[in-house]
């Protein structure tokens, strides 16, 4: 009876052992895009970054959307290469947006956006960004501002 019991158990260890090599450690990496406007930190905890065409010829727009975790606001950051995606700094052709998706008060837009991209390919991107927002006539500094996202 032991003897039998003893096998079993080796059965069941050898089973578990092979079983658990096949599983592969891949890890996704997490998005980082957040920034703090006039000193109050806004952060995605859903964030997409995608590159698109747009309507002039031979540009690239890269675009972060990404919402809040308490889904109370929208974020969205969008950059637009004036030949190839590369690594720079980007005054021109930036907009940035926060939008309250509640829509409890108005949104702020990009005035003046200044991004510093310090690594990009077609699968990633990542950078820091500064500035400043616009609602009506109230103007807010926005700093501290920086990304990490896969490109999908």
């Amino acid at each position: 009876m032991r003897m039998k019991l003893l096998m079993v158990a080796v059965i069941a260890a050898l089973g578990t052992a092979f079983c658990s090599c096949d599983k592969k450690n891949e890890t996704t990496p997490s998005s980082i895009f957040s920034f703090k406007l006039d000193g109050v930190q806004y952060q995605s905890n859903a964030t997409e970054a995608y590159i698109t065409d747009t309507i002039y010829t031979g540009k690239k727009t890269l675009v972060l959307d990404g919402v809040t975790n308490n889904f109370g606001h929208h974020m969205e950051l969008m950059i637009t290469f004036p030949d190839s995606l590369k690594t720079g700094t980007y005054t021109e052709d930036v907009e940035m947006s926060l939008m309250n998706i509640q829509e409890k008060e108005t949104g702020y837009v990009g005035k003046s956006i200044k991004v510093i991209i310090t690594g990009i390919n077609s699968k990633h991107a990542e950078g820091s960004f500064s500035g400043v927002l616009i609602n009506g006539e109230t103007e807010k500094p926005l700093t501290d501002g920086t990304f990490k996202v896969a490109i999908y």
